[in-house]
């Protein structure tokens, strides 16, 4: 018996004396010391990788609002049948958008600050338009490129280099299928809803283009430039119809009110 115990004993010894060589070979880290670098995070690896920590995405979706106001409006006349929202919790879920509430535009207040959106390149961004269904942003900045966000995450989908020199006015055809846009170097592009350029003018105007407005039947836009003049367009042939001599200053095109 002694001498089965003198020699568990010796084998011991040798075991701790090989794992105490192993942990002073360089490159290698005890147990203890891993865990206080990494912390109590389990050391997850995955294909050679160490997986990253998930990062919850802020998020806000307005689409219950929307689902609910479709609803409702079946019945409601006016502003009369609309229902007085109670402040209770319990009424979020009858909270309805701000187009359903004409009679109050304090609905319509952005008062509460949501996130912050950074581009790669860090430039001004001279034009903010929302595409026709809301769900994503277009951004036009300093440097002539477009920038998608995505309006409810917050994060971008596609950096497009659009214009040669930065994007001075962008606007929205009212059937909702074009965009037209206007850069420093007067030029003014066509775009489809999938960004795809369809024509570009070069020669529109000397200086920048500093606003562009649709007709009510989409026929026609007018642009407006630092060169002093407000010119009308054919919108299918991309030809300049009339041209206004003597705007002074950075105005804005007129927003029509009929078909003319």
């Amino acid at each position: 018996m002694e001498r089965m115990y003198g020699e568990g004993s010796q084998m011991q010894g040798n075991l701790q004396s090989q794992n105490h060589e192993y942990s002073n070979r360089p490159g290698t880290a005890s147990t203890a010391s891993q865990s206080a670098e990494f912390g109590s995070r389990p050391n997850v690896i995955f294909d050679g990788k160490r997986m990253r920590k998930p990062v919850h995405r802020r998020t806000v979706d307005y689409s219950s609002t929307v689902v609910r106001y479709l609803q409702v409006r079946m019945w409601q006349r006016d502003v009369r049948d609309a229902h007085i929202l109670q402040p209770t919790p319990a009424a979020a879920v009858d909270l309805l958008p701000a187009v359903a509430y004409p009679d109050n535009p304090s609905t319509s207040f952005a008062t509460k600050f949501v996130h912050p959106s950074t581009n790669k390149v860090r430039c001004s961004i001279n034009r903010v338009l929302w595409t026709p269904t809301g769900r994503r942003l277009i951004t036009g900045s300093q440097s002539g490129e477009f920038t998608l966000w995505n309006g409810l995450s917050f994060n971008f989908e596609m950096i497009l280099q659009a214009h040669d020199l930065a994007v001075r006015s962008m606007v929205w055809s009212h059937n909702e299928n074009w965009m037209v846009t206007g850069d420093d170097g007067g030029c003014i592009k066509y775009w489809q809803t999938n960004m795809n350029n369809v024509k570009a003018n070069k020669t529109a105007h000397k200086e920048a283009v500093r606003d562009l407005s649709f007709s009510s039947t989409d026929l026609k836009f007018c642009s407006c430039s630092d060169d002093t003049t407000v010119k009308v367009w054919d919108f299918a042939r991309c030809q300049e119809e009339r041209s206004l001599a003597g705007q002074v200053g950075q105005g804005e095109c007129p927003r029509a009110a009929d078909g003319n």
